[in-house]
Parts: C-alpha cells; structure tokens; sequence
C-alpha cells in the first residue's frame, strides 16, 4: 500500500494535478508513521547525520528488535559481521534468505555444529525439531576474511578457523579461495571495527567502497556484479522451488506417471 501510494503520488505530480498529490501525501505521512520500520529507520538516519552515535546505537538496537519481532533479517547486504562462537570467523554479507533454502543434510551438518557451539554441547546431541526451528530464521551468504588464512599449502588445503560444512556452496565460484559462509542470524553480530580492513579477492568487484559509523562498524556498498549474481542467484532459487513444487504434485497423482 505504502509503494503503492508513493508511485501514484509520483504520477499525479507528473500530470500536475496537486490536489490529488496532497491527499496522497497526507495518506503516505500517515501509514509512514503507523509502519513498524521506517519510521526508526529515520530516526537512525538522524542521529548518524547529527554524529550522535550512542542515540543512534539505541536506535539501532530497537530497530533491530521490531525487526526480529516481525520475522525480517536484522543485517543488510554489506554489513560487515562477525560470528558470535567462532573466534576469528568475519565477513560480509553479499545475500540474504529469509530462512534457510539448504536441504536437510546440510541443516542437519552445519546445525549441529551450530548449536554445539553456540550452547556448549557436543553437536550430535541436537534434537531434529530443534533443527528445524534453527533453519526458520533468517540467514546470510557471508564472503570471509581471509587475512589470517593459511594459504601456503594447496588450494584443496586452506586452513581456515570455521568447519567446511558451514560453506555456502560445494563448489567453490572463487577459484582461488574457500567458498563463502552460510551463517544463521542467531550467531551473528556487528562487526564494529571501522578501520580494520577485510581480506578478501573479491571483495573490490563485489562493493564499491563503504561507509562505517561507531555502533555497526563498515557498511560496503553494493556494485553491480555482485547485483546481478543476487538476481541470478534468486532466479535459480525460485526455479528450484517451482520444480521441488511440480514433483510433490506428480507424486500425489498417481495419474501424473501415467502421462
């Protein structure tokens, strides 16, 4: 309704009828105020612009909050992270799922580790419906630092401070380097260091440039290769689910194998 309102409120200033504009404004005002996000999306706005960081941080924080509250991811594509378990393990985010699109078997690998380490249990002893709420949340294609990778061996190699079923992919689209990482938003939080510079190959190709503030650390902004790898990447999701769809319906119908 919100989109809605703003692209007929654009279409009646083109035609200069203004007497529709300012009952659109005023419509747009009003479900601006009663929505739930962008109203403290300003209101952080504002304190950064004013350079009141400890404001903006609680703002921040209550953003943060509405948006767990209702189910959305609390990180944005380019938000420099860190896991909250694994010494050493940060990164940026390059996509964002609103729940998890692996199969069981990876739910099963990386969510045992997951949980293990996050609540200090050995990981075999998850439970499946545990699991299941953990893969419910939003989660993240992080591309990783590298700076304290051990490169020096072979490529099949790499030593790096996170378990290999925590990757993204199998195989890796980087030739030279360990695939990205598919984190949970349980485990992750800011990663507030503006100076410190993040290691990665393709991390000047994927973002141009970046913003950084006290609360949340480096923001990078978002390039246009790495725009067209999340339309691709979105493209064969949606292909994956509509064939996932078309096979429960074929094995419902007996009929469907006749065909």
């Amino acid at each position: 309704m919100f989109e809605q309102c703003q692209f007929l409120l654009k279409a009646a200033i083109e035609v200069e009828d203004y007497a529709e504009a300012g009952g659109l404004q005023q419509r747009i005002d009003r479900l601006k105020s009663q929505h739930p996000i962008i109203p403290r999306e300003e209101r952080l706005a504002e304190a950064v612009e004013d350079g009141n960081f400890v404001l903006a941080e609680i703002f921040q924080n209550d953003l943060e909050s509405v948006k767990t509250n209702l189910g959305l991811p609390k990180y944005v594509v380019g938000q420099a992270i860190k896991h909250q378990h694994r010494e050493g393990v940060r990164g940026v985010v390059i996509d964002v799922d609103l729940t998890c699109t692996k199969g069981r078997q990876w739910v099963e690998g990386a969510g045992c580790l997951e949980r293990g380490c996050a609540l200090g249990y050995p990981g075999g002893e998850t439970e499946l419906s545990e699991l299941q709420r953990w893969s419910q949340q939003p989660f993240y294609t992080v591309i990783p630092d590298l700076v304290d990778v051990d490169a020096s061996a072979e490529k099949s190699a790499w030593r790096w401070p996170w378990p290999a079923e925590l990757a993204s992919w199998e195989v890796n689209l980087y030739n030279d380097v360990p695939a990205a990482l598919y984190l949970a938003e349980d485990a992750l939080t800011h990663d507030p260091e503006q100076e410190s510079e993040l290691v990665h190959p393709e991390l000047a190709q994927l973002f141009d440039g970046h913003d950084a503030t006290p609360y949340s650390g480096r923001t990078y902004r978002p390039a246009p290769r790495l725009l067209l790898w999340q339309q691709q990447r979105q493209q064969e999701l949606q292909e994956a689910r509509q064939r996932q769809k078309a096979a429960q319906i074929g094995s419902v119908n007996p009929y469907s194998r006749m065909q």
